[in-house]
């Protein structure tokens, strides 16, 4: 059995929870997706052996799951939604719980508060933070702010979602800080 079909597995293992669950979870019944996305934003951020990984609003942590066992990663996220039924599981079986604060992401602090310094930073599916809300301004402060917890070489990644994200309202902020690597894509450097 491979990685990805253990990853499969213990996400198929709450798909029927999923299903006949709160409507707002039935999003993560579509594992297969969703891991397809994160090895491609994986790819888009030019992640590499043994980089320091964080990642906002990681969600079920497919993301962080994959960089740390393809590519040995030392990893971390937060997602405010940490401590609910939903994602216990998944974190418990992909053995994240220990990696994963409930911290949410803000403005003023897009990470927690840390010394450590992060060779990528991903902001994916990032819907729940205040994308659309925020005037360009706010926009470019997060970004700034989460600028300050990369390394030399540092890498973030932003991926918006689609339905829920009106790209023009930040697009002379985005070329400013950073470049279009596939639609609704940036890589931003330190």
């Amino acid at each position: 059995m491979t990685g990805y079909d253990a990853l499969y597995d213990s996400v198929n293992e709450a798909h029927e929870t999923l299903v006949h669950g709160p409507s707002q979870y039935k999003w993560l019944a579509s594992a297969q997706r969703y891991v397809q996305q994160s090895r491609e934003c994986i790819g888009l951020a030019g992640t590499r052996h043994d980089d320091v990984v964080y990642d906002i609003g990681c969600g079920p942590g497919y993301l962080l799951w994959i960089c740390r066992e393809r590519l040995g990663c030392s990893v971390q996220g937060c997602d405010p939604l940490r401590g609910a039924p939903i994602y216990k599981e998944l974190y418990q079986s992909l053995d994240l719980t220990q990696c994963i604060s409930s911290h949410i992401s803000s403005i003023q602090a897009p990470l927690p508060k840390t010394e450590l310094k992060y060779d990528v930073i991903f902001a994916t599916w990032i819907t729940w933070i205040g994308f659309g809300n925020w005037s360009a301004d706010e926009f470019s402060t997060y970004i700034l702010q989460c600028k300050k917890h990369l390394s030399p070489h540092g890498r973030i990644l932003l991926r918006f979602e689609e339905s829920r994200f009106e790209e023009k309202l930040y697009e002379s902020c985005l070329q400013q800080l950073g470049s279009k690597v596939a639609p609704l894509c940036y890589l931003i450097r330190a």
